[in-house]
């Protein structure tokens, strides 16, 4: 009695998504979103593989933040999952 080939590879050995996928990009992103609001960072924007953040007011305990120079990032995760982070304009107030 033979028995019949699998045509596709048990499910546990599937569980990681593969490299560059869109589960794979999205969890990234949210990992290191969650680690810059843990750092005290805000999140300006967001989309499925992009984040811009910014650092709070030096001053926000005064609530004075008008004017101040925060730093902004842009965080984008590439089609083959690399992370990259960039310094980006501060917006004009």
């Amino acid at each position: 009695m033979a028995i019949p080939a699998l045509s596709q590879p048990p499910a546990e050995a599937s569980l990681e998504p593969e490299l560059g996928s869109h589960e794979q990009r999205t969890d990234l992103l949210a990992e290191l979103l969650a680690m810059k609001l843990r750092l005290g960072y805000e999140v300006e924007s967001e989309t499925d593989f992009a984040a811009v953040i910014f650092s709070p007011s030096p001053r926000r305990w005064l609530r004075m933040r008008k004017g101040l120079d925060n730093q902004r990032f842009t965080i984008r995760i590439d089609d083959d999952g690399a992370t990259n982070i960039e310094r980006t304009q501060t917006r004009a107030a």
